[in-house]
């Protein structure tokens, strides 16, 4: 992943910005990639970031909530548009073009319209950084979860917030003993069947790297995974990379005489070799764990430690056809075929013009690995970093496009229900999930000359608002009802009543909250 500046803000305000197209790049032809990369074809350009149709280069913020920006997404729908998944997207929106922001954490309706949207100013002052926000559920029940910390230029140290559907935090966690003593990493942290907590981390170690041109007494970054137990913070399972995956293995093109002159591979700048990405336990309770700068997927036995094997990258125990070769990919998964799913992001040096979503065959008697069936954008995307698939409860796929700033849902049979623009902010991840939300705080209303601004963050089933006005609570009558219009709606109200108030309805029309405020 490649990070970007993520300070805390109260409001970016109206400044202008522009989206900077990426450079072209290729690899060059002595790099560890260059025979996978040529059996497949010359190395490609970059194209342009796409820009979102409603991105105008200014953002304000909310009437009812100057803490936060205004956050839009611009869905096209697909062919298959009616039928998408019924459920919310959750994002942790990162925006490229600006050094600060307000929002931290988004859940977003089927129109791309915000219904949670969290603000930097909730997030503990001591963290500047916020990834991979996601429902999962605990102890039964639906729970928001979300990363935040420092970020460390690709990864990071911090810890996992757990909050319930009131959006009250019910569990943080941290370091939790063993090797991840500076804490969980971004990029993967999964609560189990077994109500554990499965995530990876990124530990500095000393180890000899003079195997490939580095210092003897070098530092690289291990790739560790840990499971533990939620409630007490014990640690259930450890493994570590460099135990079982030698420096050799890395296939980060970074690596130079000319960098290990100017310090990689010290302790001030360790070589990140492995890069670990993701982590799921198998059909079999054994360990698949993603590894962007090895381009590989092991398959790891969790009572040895031990490698069973290797699917991609220099130690393949897999002979991959022409078109299941992948690199610096993330999210591995099994599928219930018995696939192995991954997102391909080939890049970055690039190797192919797109990114995709693979799904990889294997026969593990003859050693070989063929596509099984792969998805491609809905237009050129080449994702450098982030990304991720996931399947939906109707079969759909949500894919989360990382840096291209997009996210589409695909039909089981890979046609397109939408495309969603989310320029000028991406996200590490995206996912959709069924998730019903209850603040326990009430709507926010502010009146403005003859309009009423309402709006309830995180309250996930309102329909509609009404709108009463009069010289008090006993003597207000209803003055409009109106559908719910976005985050925030816009009501017309008598400019010279002095008591005003607003309900929130609910599909069948019952009333979930309501809030008034006194002009005089």
């Amino acid at each position: 992943m490649n990070p970007s500046p993520r300070r805390r803000s109260s409001l970016l305000g109206s400044a202008a910005v522009t989206i900077l197209a990426l450079s072209g790049c290729s690899a060059p032809s002595d790099s560890p990639d260059a025979t996978a990369r040529n059996a497949l074809g010359s190395p490609v350009g970059r194209a342009p970031i796409a820009q979102s149709p409603v991105f105008d280069g200014d953002y304000d913020a909310y009437r009812t909530r100057p803490d936060l920006e205004e956050f839009r997404v611009d869905i096209s729908p697909g062919p298959a548009a009616e039928e998408a998944h019924d459920g919310v997207i959750v994002l942790s929106p990162r925006n490229t073009v600006a050094d600060e922001q307000s929002i931290a954490n988004a859940i977003l309706d089927e129109h791309g319209d915000p219904l949670w949207l969290q603000s930097f100013d909730d997030i503990d002052d001591a963290n500047n950084h916020v990834h991979n926000a996601l429902v999962q559920t605990y102890q039964g029940e639906p729970v928001v979860t979300w990363w935040e910390g420092s970020d460390q230029g690709g990864h990071g140290y911090g810890e996992v917030v757990m909050v319930d559907s009131s959006y009250q935090e019910i569990h943080r966690l941290s370091a939790a003993g063993g090797l991840a003593v500076k804490g969980p990493d971004f990029h993967e942290y999964r609560i189990t069947d077994r109500d554990t907590m499965l995530w990876v981390a990124y530990v500095p170690t000393q180890t000899d790297l003079s195997a490939i041109g580095g210092p003897q007494e070098g530092w690289v970054t291990d790739g560790v995974v840990q499971e533990l137990d939620i409630a007490t913070g014990e640690v259930l399972f450890e493994w570590s990379a460099l135990n079982h995956v030698p420096v050799s293995a890395t296939r980060e093109v970074s690596v130079t005489n000319q960098e290990w002159d100017e310090g990689l591979g010290t302790e001030e700048n360790p070589l990140d070799y492995f890069h670990i990405n993701s982590a799921h336990f198998d059909d079999d309770g054994s360990l698949l764990v993603s590894a962007r700068n090895t381009h590989a997927i092991y398959h790891i036995d969790v009572e040895t430690g031990e490698v069973n094997w290797t699917l991609g990258g220099t130690e393949s125990d897999f002979e991959l056809s022409e078109d299941a070769y992948f690199a610096w990919q993330h999210d591995a998964q099994r599928e219930d075929d018995g696939t192995i799913r991954l997102f391909d992001n080939a890049a970055t040096p690039a190797y192919r013009e797109n990114s995709r979503v693979l799904w990889l065959e294997l026969d593990q008697d003859a050693g070989t690995a063929s596509l099984a069936r792969q998805l491609d954008p809905p237009q050129p995307r080449l994702s450098d970093y982030m990304g991720n698939a996931s399947r939906l409860d109707n079969g759909n796929l949500l894919v989360g496009w990382g840096w291209e700033h997009f996210y589409t849902e695909y039909t089981a049979y890979g046609e397109v229900v939408y495309d969603a623009a989310t320029a000028p902010f991406d996200s590490y991840r995206a996912y959709s999930a069924q998730w019903t939300g209850t603040p326990t705080k009430p709507p926010a209303l502010v009146v403005e000359g003859d309009i009423a601004y309402i709006s309830w963050n995180g309250a996930t089933n309102v329909a509609q608002w009404r709108l009463l006005a009069g010289n008090d609570e006993g003597s207000a009558t209803e003055q409009a009802v109106v559908d719910k219009d976005g985050f925030e709606t816009r009501i017309p109200a008598p400019h010279d009543a002095p008591y005003i108030a607003v309900q929130a309805l609910d599909a069948s029309g019952e009333v979930l909250g309501a809030s008034f405020i006194r002009t005089e």
